[in-house]
């Protein structure tokens, strides 16, 4: 009560205190600020923050207007994020199989204390995941550190574009674009499953480098922007190798560059993989064993032609027949195959290829693709003088397809004697089996299956997870429409009682509803939507 209304009092009793409180926490605050433990925790951390904001700072994946605030938020809870994230990703693939725990133990103690070394850096020895390589074997600094003298800057568009490449395809990209957006953006996008996603953003000035550095590696002039040009390089992966075919062209706000992925290392599909039916893939191999006759694939561009041909070719035996393929470009390397790959530029087109095959003593041709009258007057003729023909022709279904080899100057009684088998196909996209989920149908759309006998447990709906970067799909399987052309198709067409106009029209009504119906088993099958089968069949006409 004394020092209640002493000012003077209050003050040493205050002064005390602090003095007292001082004394016996000096220790602590020494050790908190100077302990060896929490200097080593406050390093780490700050590395760690750099590490974070040095990996955002160079990776394509983050929009150049979003990296400021990204580089922000790293700075706080970047250690946190790249722990979360390394953990996560590491038991995904240690339940996946893909890598053991001694790997893991091998990665962090191998490249946790590489300091000083930025994303756009390598140390000498050290491997790459990736290694691009123009059509001769040069590597990539070898070909654009002659074109840039600034080291720096060279490493550092070598390592975008590495990260480009490489993402795409493991991101399983059937094409790259590359192209402006207005005159300080460039906008990377890649086409997954049929669809285009963009990925980054890249500065006009960086990304025109990047350009540069692929127009370089791929043979083509980077002193010229506007005229198109065609080139391709490759790319070596653990995997395999994958194949780039490249074109660029002049366009409003700058350069676009079109990159189309060859990815060997996926390997070839067989037929019972593409989606065939059991009926169907019987009707197919039949055809392919015989000695003689036309198969013709047909459909839109991106409806998967290519990939069912492989298909048809690897089920042939490559030590007993002779094959010979020309195509444009070559997709995959057929080790007991003679591949010819059209080159305009060296006077070799599907017309002076196909002369030059009948000469080689062949049992099976492939054609890549019929474009013109020559090119389908002499694969005609080659399916009638005892060779096996397989070719790919745009067309909107199996009739279209015999239309159009009239309007290239086919007779019909040519084509009554040599086309065997015409396949119509589209390509639907598959549900992503991580995230699938029985649908939801209204009592309305039960009663119309329960009608016609359908059951609808199997028919599955489309949600979306990391897997499938939150598309519900991962994939694609064909649809097909599969015509066998008997003696009662043929003997109309030699008679020619069947009129263009009207072949096309019922071929393509008919092709609409084999399609559909053939979606739709792969809908009962759970492996794709009812709404992917409309999008995909209602263009057909």
């Amino acid at each position: 009560m004394y020092y209640a209304g002493n000012g003077v009092g209050l003050s040493i009793l205050v002064d005390k205190a602090l003095l007292a409180l001082v004394q016996t926490e000096t220790l602590p605050i020494t050790s908190l600020l100077f302990g060896p433990i929490k200097l080593a925790f406050l390093v780490g951390w700050v590395y760690l923050c750099m590490y974070s904001v040095r990996r955002i700072e160079f990776s394509p994946l983050v929009p150049r207007r979003h990296k400021a605030m990204a580089n922000v938020f790293s700075l706080f809870i970047g250690p946190f994020l790249l722990f979360v994230l390394f953990v996560a990703d590491r038991t995904r693939k240690m339940q996946e199989g893909e890598i053991e725990f001694k790997d893991i133990l091998k990665e962090i103690f191998g490249s946790a204390f590489k300091w000083g070394e930025g994303a756009g850096e390598r140390k000498i020895g050290e491997e790459s995941p990736i290694e691009l390589q123009d059509s001769s074997g040069r590597s990539f600094s070898e070909v654009y550190g002659s074109q840039d003298k600034d080291k720096d800057s060279s490493s550092e568009i070598l390592d975008l574009t590495e990260s480009i490449i490489l993402d795409s395809i493991y991101e399983r990209a059937s094409d790259i674009l590359i192209d402006p957006k207005s005159n300080a953006v460039f906008t990377v996008r890649f086409r997954i499953d049929g669809f285009l996603r963009t990925v980054s953003q890249i500065e006009a000035d960086k990304c025109a480098a990047v350009i540069n550095s692929i127009k370089a590696i791929s043979d083509m002039d980077i002193s010229e922007k506007r005229r198109p040009q065609d080139g391709a390089f490759m790319a070596k992966i653990p995997e395999g190798n994958v194949f780039f075919r490249v074109a660029s062209a002049g366009v409003l706000g700058g350069e676009k560059l079109s990159i189309r992925v060859l990815n060997q290392s996926t390997g070839l599909l067989k037929l019972d993989e593409i989606g065939l039916s059991k009926e169907t893939c019987n009707i197919v191999v039949n055809a392919i064993k015989q000695s003689s006759g036309m198969i013709v694939i047909c459909g839109p561009t991106g409806s998967g032609k290519t990939t069912s041909l492989y298909a048809m070719l690897s089920n042939i035996d490559f030590y007993a027949r002779n094959v010979v393929t020309v195509e444009d470009p070559i997709e995959y390397v057929l080790p007991n195959a003679s591949q010819i790959e059209v080159n305009v530029k060296a006077d070799i087109t599907f017309v002076n290829a196909l002369r030059s095959v009948l000469r080689q003593d062949p049992d099976v041709i492939c054609v890549g693709e019929i474009r013109d009258s020559q090119t389908a007057a002499m694969a005609l003729q080659a399916s009638q003088t005892g060779h096996l023909v397989l070719a790919t022709l745009h067309s909107s279904s199996n009739m279209a397809a015999l239309v159009r080899l009239m309007e290239l100057g086919a007779k019909p009684l040519l084509l009554a004697s040599a086309v065997s088998v015409i396949v119509s196909q589209r390509l639907v996209r598959r549900l992503c089996d991580n995230c699938k989920s029985p649908v939801v149908l209204s009592p309305k759309h039960i009663a119309n299956f329960e009608r016609k006998g359908i059951n609808t447990e199997a028919i599955m709906q489309a949600n979306g997870c990391r897997k499938c970067s939150e598309t519900g799909y991962r994939g694609r399987i064909g649809i097909f429409d599969v015509l066998y052309l008997d003696k009662e198709i043929k003997a109309k067409l030699a008679g020619n009682k069947l009129a263009p106009g009207d072949l096309k029209k019922h071929g393509d009504e008919k092709s609409r509803s084999t399609l559909r119906e053939y979606g739709l088993k792969k809908v009962l099958a759970g492996l794709t939507t009812l709404e992917e089968v409309k999008r995909v069949t209602s263009n057909l006409g």
